[in-house]
């Protein structure tokens, strides 16, 4: 009854608009007075401050300032050169370089919005006038640039290791693949439009040393992500850390080597990147009430129960989290869907033999969805502001990008192998 009590709670407010953070507030410590629970309302508060205390919440601010050290130097156009390069020749290139900037631009950012608005300000017009309508090229950055949270270094998943008590590293690890693939059918899609519409029919293949040269280019902030996980993996260093060095590794690129980056700038980037982790870590404060009230209803072996008796196999719990996750992520961005989640799957998942690290990433996958789907897809509305094309018109263009996202999920969530090859190999 509780747990239908908090649903129903939280949905609502939700629905009639109000802020996230006071929603969850809402709906943790309604329920004490409606089924007197009994339980003070100063718990509320040390748990609101408890929630964020923990060390390692640091790595968050510091992986977002690293992301926006990347994104506002000259990273993103070094990059897209560098994909032109590789990809340019191909039919449907030009969204083929949207793809893969955006793969590779998210292995450096780790953020979708970051991804979408650095790629999509100068690819969009550029598909525009090669042929392609807006809406097709405003929704292929939306799609493409939620690889960012799926190719590590990622915020959601960092979420997700800190909440659950699963290896970051891991997590990490685990994301390769899966990106690749949401990537390869992205791809593969705009060389299906590309040639069905012979807006682009592909350029010239790029010399060897052409492409050489934009790599050369490119190589010093390719090699972030290369830093960041052979830190993690190479034991020298644990998440927390390597997002400090990412944040030092982002400004010795963007203003030394590049120089794309002043110094007089530097305000402007923290403030902005503090309004962005204190709106984050505000919501795992009031995330952290409502995971305190619902582990001392036993909610969690509420649930578990109510899955085993509608689901008896695994194959049907899977699809059972990837409904509810892309329900949320209609509705709600990846880290609060993700922190209201993530406590009460992961002992289900365990039940039915799902390793939390691949639930992690189905979880991660199904989230990235929902930020290029409407109402809330905040992918979706900043490309929409690029391409100045309206939010349902670009959904609609989208038709073919959904297919392949879900076609990559359903992949992710019923072969595990493609999640837990690389985790097996460096276990």
């Amino acid at each position: 009854m509780i747990l239908l009590f908090i649903c129903a709670v939280f949905l609502f407010t939700i629905m009639i608009g109000v802020p996230l953070v006071w929603a969850i507030l809402i709906t943790a410590i309604l329920p004490i007075f409606v089924f007197d629970l009994g339980y003070p309302l100063q718990a509320v508060y040390l748990n609101l401050i408890g929630g964020v205390e923990p060390n390692h919440f640091i790595a968050i601010p510091l992986f977002i300032v690293a992301g926006e050290l990347m994104g506002r130097g000259g990273v993103g156009q070094r990059i897209i050169n560098f994909a032109k390069a590789a990809f340019g020749f191909l039919p449907g290139g030009l969204g083929c370089v949207v793809v893969g900037a955006s793969m590779l631009f998210g292995g450096i950012s780790g953020s979708a919005i970051a991804d979408s608005a650095a790629i999509g300000s100068v690819m969009i017009p550029n598909m525009a006038k090669q042929g392609y309508s807006k809406g097709f090229a405003g929704g292929l950055v939306a799609a493409a640039g939620t690889i960012g949270i799926i190719i590590p270094p990622s915020i959601p998943m960092l979420i997700y290791g800190f909440v659950g008590n699963v290896s970051v590293a891991d997590l990490f690890l685990a994301g390769v693949v899966p990106g690749l693939i949401f990537g390869f059918l992205f791809m593969a899609v705009c060389y299906y439009v590309g040639k069905k519409t012979k807006c682009d029919p592909g350029g010239a293949t790029s010399t060897p040393k052409e492409l050489w040269n934009a790599f050369v280019a490119s190589a010093p902030a390719l090699f972030m992500p290369v830093l960041i996980l052979g830190g993690i993996f190479g034991g020298i260093v644990t998440p927390t850390e390597a997002a400090a060095v990412a944040v030092v590794y982002g400004f010795f690129v963007t203003v030394i080597i590049y120089r794309d980056f002043k110094l007089s700038q530097l305000p402007a980037l923290f403030v902005d990147s503090f309004v962005t982790s204190a709106i984050v870590m505000v919501v795992i404060g009031a995330t952290s009430v409502l995971g305190w009230l619902i582990t001392l209803e036993q909610l969690p072996q509420i649930l578990v129960g109510f899955v085993q008796s509608v689901s008896s196999d695994q194959i049907t719990f899977l699809l059972l989290v990837n409904l509810v996750m892309l329900i949320l992520g209609l509705v709600l961005d990846p880290v609060p869907a993700i922190l209201l989640t993530a406590p009460l799957f992961i002992p289900t998942a365990m039940t039915f033999g799902v390793d939390p690290v691949h639930l992690g990433v189905i979880m991660t996958c199904n989230v990235a969805v929902g930020l290029f789907t409407p109402p809330v897809g905040a992918t979706l509305y900043v490309a929409s502001r690029i391409a100045n094309v309206g939010v349902l018109t670009i959904a609609r263009a989208m038709a073919p990008l959904y297919l392949a996202a879900l076609t990559a999920l359903l992949l992710v969530t019923y072969f595990p192998a493609i999640s837990m090859t690389l985790v097996h190999l460096f276990r």
